[in-house]
């Protein structure tokens, strides 16, 4: 996964912010009253804004409201889509071959290509002009016959990712073989947000915990539609809480997919750690090294005991009570590596394969 996207939303969501930062500042000196001694050119400015502000005050308020909404709702189509096509074409990176990929994704992966084609020749939606039948077609076989080298159709599970409620995004996770809510119950920042610990979590259902993102969506429908009404717009103050809930909730599927990326390179480009001697101060690992070159920088995978993955370099080597920025081990040797990162006793380790 990468790390830029997540970035990306981070920035364009905080352009939301500002904006309604903004709209707050022009609304405090709208409702200014001017002084006997303010300048002249000012009373003359405020008495422009304020005059037109009062007429125009609660169409201001609609569009304001409208742009914030569909915007809202625009970066959460957005990089949903984009993170579960970079999950996808980060699997065919890391998954040396295509029969190694969970049979639900490779199930998925053939009737929505076909549904994909069956879009394009139809060209039901502008949003696939990029793509052409045979293009489609061709990655499918691939995968059939030469599976060493394979490509995912990755726009084809997208194809169903309009009006996304968050039941919808459960739906598109399923065909990733991953089960969203399960995993989104594991994030401890959205979970705060929710204000809920796990057992009261757990017995409520998930439309109510998420009933944020819900009604983002449905407010984005009365906008299309032009059916919203002007009591129930929302102001700048009640907007925030959507845009936080709207960043915890995006960080975590994020995260669910960043996680499940380290999960896979455990298997396949990363090699279990089998003799583990003892962990110091929960930053230290030692453990038992043959036939390898160790380097600082290298990246070591950790597997708590409640499977979370989690991927960090490797800050320090120890030998012998003495650093080094890289050992090239031949017989079977005692190293200590240490992470920033808390380690336990009862944690998994993996390094990369060499």
């Amino acid at each position: 996964m990468n790390i830029e996207s997540l970035e990306n939303f981070k920035r364009e969501l905080n352009q939301i912010r500002e904006y309604l930062k903004h709209i707050q500042y022009v609304n405090d000196v709208a409702a200014y009253h001017i002084q006997d001694n303010d300048n002249e050119q000012i009373k003359n400015l405020l008495n422009t804004l304020n005059s037109h502000y009062r007429g125009f005050r609660t169409d201001k308020r609609i569009f304001e409201y409208k742009a914030s909404i569909i915007s809202l709702y625009g970066l959460l189509e957005k990089y949903v889509e984009i993170w579960i096509k970079e999950y996808l074409d980060f699997l065919s990176t890391v998954i040396p071959e295509y029969t190694q990929i969970h049979e639900k994704i490779r199930d998925n992966h053939f009737e929505l290509s076909l549904k994909l084609i069956n879009t394009i020749t139809s060209r039901e939606s502008a949003k696939y002009q990029h793509l052409t039948k045979e293009e489609v077609l061709k990655k499918l076989n691939d995968c059939i016959v030469n599976p060493t080298k394979y490509q995912i159709n990755t726009d084809a599970f997208v194809l169903l990712s309009g009006n996304l409620k968050h039941n919808k995004i459960v739906e598109l996770f399923n065909k990733l073989n991953l089960d969203l809510n399960e995993e989104l119950l594991k994030n401890e920042e959205l979970k705060n947000e929710i204000g809920l610990n796990q057992n009261t979590i757990s017995r409520i259902e998930k439309d109510i915990l998420y009933n944020k993102i819900n009604d983002l969506v449905e407010r984005r429908n009365q906008i299309a539609h032009g059916s919203e009404e002007v009591d129930d717009i929302l102001s700048i103050s009640e907007l925030e809480p959507y845009i936080q809930f709207l960043e915890k909730y995006c960080q975590a599927i994020f995260q669910t997919l960043f996680e499940q990326v380290i999960k896979e390179e455990s298997r396949h480009t990363f090699q279990k750690v089998e003799n583990v001697i003892k962990i110091f101060g929960n930053k230290v690992l030692a453990f038992e090294l043959e036939n390898y070159t160790i380097k600082v920088g290298d990246m070591l995978i950790i597997q708590a005991k409640e499977g979370r993955f989690y991927k960090k370099p490797i800050l320090t080597i120890q030998l012998d009570n003495t650093e080094y920025p890289e050992l090239i081990v031949t017989e079977k040797t005692k190293i200590a590596a240490s992470v920033d990162h808390k380690i336990k006793d009862n944690h998994t380790f993996y390094i990369v394969k060499k």
